[in-house]
């Protein structure tokens, strides 16, 4: 989260305040991560300023606006959308508050003393000594050249399944880190713990794979999937192994682009993966997100009907064609947004924002997505898991598709799961809203991936 802030004096009274000039210190946690910083409060009452410094990010920046009683003191930046209400103890040593960005809010109490930094727990990640080997693996993909690492259980036996796992949206690493959770690094850990190799790697333009990530397309980052899997095949280590795919989110997408592509492919795991189409799963997200954030129905379903709309014309207009149709769309939208959004956001950045998100190459061909075009052709084993309380891929809808369209072939060993209470990451949630990932200390469920390695095994 950046907090960069910068704050100008635009009322206080002058009851009760020698002691509030100095230096004040927070450190708290917030979906995951910790920060600490530091509020200077100088020159008070006369020409009072408060600047704020986070340790590695930002120094002395100082606030836009203040508010400062006898009781209370309030600052924010609205450059983004930073702002702190408190109350002030007449002690003179606590300031205890909430802290807010955006519809984040999150408790924030400063004090005189500096405070230590927040340690968040992440009881699964995975420490050494490790019973298993760990490879640094290149691989190549045309001009891209994808860094991994490559984990194999100690085995008796050399014919034991490996399967590559594919990560969902947005760039990230090996480990498939999100706030603060490294879910890839622990399924890895454990499933080569219980007999079963794994390659994981970093997106394409991120960590050590190179190439940009930014102009990526759905087919580019399946074949990249499909070059992990080449690179495990011609080795000659695994000429007897099984090899399948394990993908996440979008990455299941990712998997099933790469299995219909390479006769290599054994096996796939689509672990909260889309089952319908893009623009379904885009469309139901954008409005059960929201809700759970505590946003109103009709902001809802404003939400929804935006991406809706924007799904009809990209796939109506080619890219040069839609410019046009998709401004006015989004000046009408934007008209009729909730006046909390558009607090919030301005219109040329709602515009901007938008576009750059979806009218691409990638973003055409994720709402284009139809898994039953690539079920009907698949003859391989499938593992269909799904959180039953995921709002980013619902998880009824996306079962169901699973069940009707997969081949035949894929049936005979086609198991579907539907696990209870587990939100999109396979955590037990409370809340189950997106902004809980990272207050969760569990990473992944045990019990999901007990589940994940016998299938695999018995295959």
């Amino acid at each position: 989260m950046k907090l960069v802030c910068s704050i100008y004096i635009l009322f206080f009274s002058l009851f009760g305040f020698s002691q509030i000039d100095g230096i004040w210190h927070t450190s708290f946690s917030i979906m995951g991560m910790t920060n600490k910083i530091e509020m200077s409060i100088r020159d008070y009452p006369n020409q009072t300023g408060i600047f704020l410094t986070e340790t590695g990010k930002f120094k002395d920046v100082r606030m836009d606006k203040v508010e400062i009683t006898d009781s209370s003191l309030s600052f924010s930046w609205t450059k983004i959308g930073l702002s702190f209400k408190g109350k002030y103890f007449s002690n003179g040593d606590s300031l205890v508050g909430v802290l807010s960005q955006m519809d984040i809010k999150w408790p924030a109490n400063f004090y005189r003393q500096e405070q230590a930094q927040i340690e968040i727990k992440r009881p699964q990640e995975p420490k050494e000594p490790f019973s298993y080997s760990s490879q640094e693996v290149s691989i190549k993909n045309g001009a891209i050249t994808l860094s991994g690492t490559l984990t194999l259980p100690n085995a008796s036996e050399f014919n034991y399944p490996i399967v590559v796992l594919a990560s969902g949206s947005g760039p990230q690493d090996r480990n498939c880190e999100i706030l603060g959770h490294k879910s890839f690094l622990v399924i890895a850990d454990y499933l080569a713990k219980n007999g079963i190799g794994c390659l994981r790697f970093d997106d394409r333009g991120y960590g050590k794979s190179t190439g940009v990530f930014q102009k990526a397309t759905l087919e580019d980052f399946a074949s990249d999937v499909k070059a992990c899997v080449d690179f495990i095949a011609r080795d000659s280590r695994f000429s007897d192994n099984k090899i399948g795919i394990i993908g996440h989110s979008e990455g299941g997408m990712h998997a099933l682009i790469a299995a219909k592509k390479n006769k290599q492919v054994d096996f796939v795991v689509e672990l909260a993966s889309v089952g319908t189409s893009g623009a379904e799963v885009l469309i139901e997200q954008q409005y059960l997100v929201p809700l759970k954030m505590g946003k109103s129905e009709e902001y809802a379903k404003w939400n929804s009907n935006l991406y809706a709309g924007i799904c009809l014309i990209l796939m109506d207009y080619s890219i040069e064609k839609s410019i046009d149709p998709m401004n006015d769309f989004l000046r009408e939208m934007y008209q009729k947004a909730p006046q909390e959004y558009k607090n919030q956001m301005t219109e040329m950045n709602f515009n901007m924002a938008l576009n750059q998100f979806l009218n691409n190459e990638w973003g055409r061909q994720f709402i284009a997505f139809e898994t039953k075009d690539y079920l009907k052709k698949l003859k391989v084993p499938l593992l269909v898991i799904n959180g039953s309380e995921d709002i980013q891929v619902p998880a009824k809808s996306s079962q169901a598709s699973f069940s009707l369209y997969a081949s035949n072939k894929s049936k005979e060993k086609m198991k579907l799961i539907l696990a209870e209470g587990l939100n999109h990451l396979f955590q037990h949630c409370k809340t189950c809203s997106v902004l809980e990932y990272g207050e969760l200390e569990e990473t992944f469920s045990t019990d999901i991936l007990l589940q994940m390695t016998n299938w695999i095994n018995e295959l």
